[in-house]
């Protein structure tokens, strides 16, 4: 090895590089000089003494090269440039049409890496897990609540752990989601203000993709996250939402902080989410104008309010979508007929055929879970407006 050629080419480049020469440290660059002391010396010794494959340290990938005496250490710069804009085109539009990234970015993941699994979580107490998002074997599965204690990711919600990590086993674990044995890549994701707030997963017996592209994906899409979300208000009782400009409806934002409540202060206490949807909307902007497409829109609303008991609430979703939020004592609230009388009335006030459908979960059914609670209320819509076009 040309150790003098090879040591200017790496003095400069803003990646960490380390030189080894029978297991001692020949030559090291300003930048792997600028590390905390800790990580360079994590480095020394996986360098010298490890047999792992690839190293994660503070965030940073290092890969080993070995030739005769010499062994090369260098943070991977790799950048996987087709994939990103792969993620990206696959990501984006499902942001914008509301969708959760948890949600959203397992499958995306999956298919784009080539794992088996892909996971999404977010945290829901100290003990527990949301399973948001879970692809397996080129299927979406249903969100679940998991315990911290049992899943191989709990070490990613220590204090001073690393935000990725990387596993290995090929024995049976407690974690009820993985295999008897494989590999799987964990990646914390934080909030704008650096709370955890979940973390992203991939694991398969037998990966066929690199490693390192896998990571610089996770950590991108943990970025991305973390960009995306709202940084959780300081004080969300004291907060104030903007009403929808057209309807007069609180939004998104009053429905995810009134569910937020309810799942933290008042888990006793079951309630009814329904997800209603204005079936042909676009039929109607595109055959009667914008108009009365706004029209539909206020009409439904008002119709909505009006049916609400006292401590009923009722959110304009985004698009053809509303939210009614119910508390649900012994009898959950008869929503679906009275969905059923407003559609009758709206199609006779409007002259035109109406239809809204509607899907509906309860608290108790997930658990306490908001975002599972979302998850089935709209699997729920899904199979009603399919029942309703049969």
């Amino acid at each position: 090895m040309k150790t003098r050629a090879l040591t200017q080419l790496l003095a400069t480049t803003s990646a960490p590089a380390l030189l080894l020469k029978e297991s001692s440290v020949q030559w090291s660059n300003e930048a792997f000089n600028e590390l905390p002391k800790s990580d360079r010396h994590q480095v020394e010794h996986w360098g010298r003494e490890s047999s792992d494959e690839l190293l994660v340290c503070a965030g940073t990938l290092f890969e080993r090269l070995i030739a005769g005496d010499h062994t090369l250490v260098i943070a991977s710069g790799h950048r996987a440039v087709a994939q990103q804009r792969q993620l990206m085109q696959a990501l984006i539009p499902q942001l914008q049409s509301g969708a959760s990234p948890f949600f959203a970015l397992p499958q995306i993941l999956s298919q784009l890496l080539g794992w088996q699994s892909a996971a999404a979580c977010t945290t829901l107490n100290t003990h527990q897990l949301t399973l948001v998002g879970h692809w397996h074997d080129r299927q979406q599965q249903p969100p679940q609540t998991l315990d911290l204690n049992t899943s191989l990711a709990a070490s990613l919600y220590t204090d001073h752990a690393g935000a990725t990590q990387v596993q290995e086993w090929s024995q049976p674990t407690r974690d009820p989601l993985l295999p008897e044995r494989g590999i799987w890549l964990g990646q914390r994701v934080e909030d704008a203000d650096g709370n955890m707030i979940g973390h992203l997963a991939v694991w398969d017996t037998e990966p066929q993709s690199s490693l390192a592209d896998s990571i610089h994906l996770l950590q991108l899409c943990a970025d991305l996250v973390g960009a995306w979300l709202p940084p959780k208000p300081a004080d969300d009782d004291n907060k104030t939402f903007a009403a929808d400009s057209l309807t007069h409806l609180p939004q998104r934002d009053a429905l995810d902080a009134a569910l937020e409540h309810i799942e933290q202060n008042h888990p006793e206490h079951d309630y009814l989410l329904a997800l209603i949807d204005i079936d042909g909307l676009s039929r109607i902007n595109a055959e009667l104008g914008q108009q009365e497409g706004d029209r539909v829109l206020c009409t439904f609303a008002d119709k909505l309010r009006h049916v609400c008991r006292p401590d009923d609430r009722v959110f304009r979703f985004g698009g053809d979508e509303f939210v009614m939020l119910m508390p649900a004592g012994k009898q959950p609230p008869p929503l679906l007929k009275r969905l059923g009388q407003i559609n009758r009335s709206m199609a006779e006030q409007l002259g035109h055929p109406f239809q809204a459908s509607a899907g509906t979960a309860l608290m108790t059914e997930v658990n306490g879970s908001s975002d599972e609670l979302m998850l089935l209320a709209d699997s729920r819509l899904q199979q009603s407006k399919k029942q309703g076009a049969a």
